[in-house]
């Protein structure tokens, strides 16, 4: 189960100031390479050990292509391409990359080859969401894991 709370939007600049909307809500710990390569242990007959080995390597194969502005597809999984953002120009002799070149980020697309008996984008399809209370801060934004539980508590035991 994945969870959302509502989150007021407080940027005056948006069209949807003062408005709610759903905002995921995580878990403050990740599933990490030690989880996963366990749980791919348990579902295939490859040692723990073997498949950290080898997601750890992917990462770094998949870094090294994205810094040559590879596109990586991983057949079962998705594809992996560098992507970037930048503040607009009027004409093209305005263009100053370190003035209007924003930032790099990673762009994920997931296969639509099944995999096993589904594919990756009808899985996240089936993902279900369900509202959790969450402990606001003063702005009315979620206070997200940890806080919000502590935040929760000390509201509720307060009279």
């Amino acid at each position: 189960m994945n969870y959302y709370a509502l989150a007021k939007n407080n940027n005056e600049h948006s069209p949807i100031f003062g408005k709610y909307t759903a905002r995921p809500v995580y878990p403050d710990e990740f599933v990490d390479l030690n989880v996963v390569a366990e749980f791919i242990q348990e579902q295939a007959s490859v040692k723990r050990s073997d498949c950290k080995a080898v997601i750890d390597e992917m990462g770094k194969a998949i870094k090294h292509f994205l810094g040559m502005g590879c596109k990586v597809r991983i057949e079962g999984l998705g594809i992996f391409k560098p992507g970037l953002s930048s503040k607009a120009v009027n004409h093209l002799e305005d263009w100053n990359q370190a003035e209007h070149l924003k930032s790099t980020k990673l762009l994920f697309t997931p296969d639509k080859i099944k995999v096993g008996k589904k594919k990756v984008a009808e899985a996240i399809s089936e993902v279900t969401w369900q509202m959790r209370d969450v402990a606001l801060d003063s702005k009315g934004n979620p206070l997200y894991g940890a806080k919000a539980v502590r935040e929760a508590k000390k509201q509720h035991e307060e009279p």
